[in-house]
């Protein structure tokens, strides 16, 4: 008896291994659509929200002025931009998809800029700084 038991338990195993399982999976044309329609929009979306060094927020233009200067001289090879929101001037340096990414940049700044602060920021994808 215990013979015919694990015989039968062996021949079980072994066809539940041999039989190929086809799994066909039909989508709906309306999801199928929404997901081409969702990669297209993320291909064509060409910014992100990401992060920036903001250095300076002054309302006296010749400050943010010469702070400009002063970042190019130093990092002349870092993206910078300026804004006006009155009355206000804004100087923005940087692009970073995370804080995390800007954070050693963040303290090397620090140290001739002491106000400067992570902003959220619209950054093309081409901007972003890797590292």
């Amino acid at each position: 008896m215990k013979f015919l038991r694990y015989t039968t338990a062996i021949l079980l195993i072994i066809i539940s291994y041999s039989i190929d399982a086809q799994v066909t999976v039909v989508e709906d044309d309306q999801v199928s659509q929404m997901l081409r329609n969702y990669q297209s929009n993320e291909r064509a979306e060409s910014t992100i929200k990401g992060y920036r060094i903001q250095i300076i927020t002054t309302p006296d233009r010749r400050k943010m002025e010469n702070t400009r200067a002063k970042f190019t001289g130093m990092y002349p090879n870092i993206h910078m931009e300026w804004e006006h929101v009155s009355p206000y001037y804004q100087v923005r340096v940087g692009a970073y998809e995370t804080k995390m990414d800007l954070m050693d940049f963040m303290i090397d700044i620090k140290r001739n800029f002491r106000g400067a602060i992570p902003v959220v920021s619209d950054i093309e994808k081409n901007e972003l700084i890797a590292y």
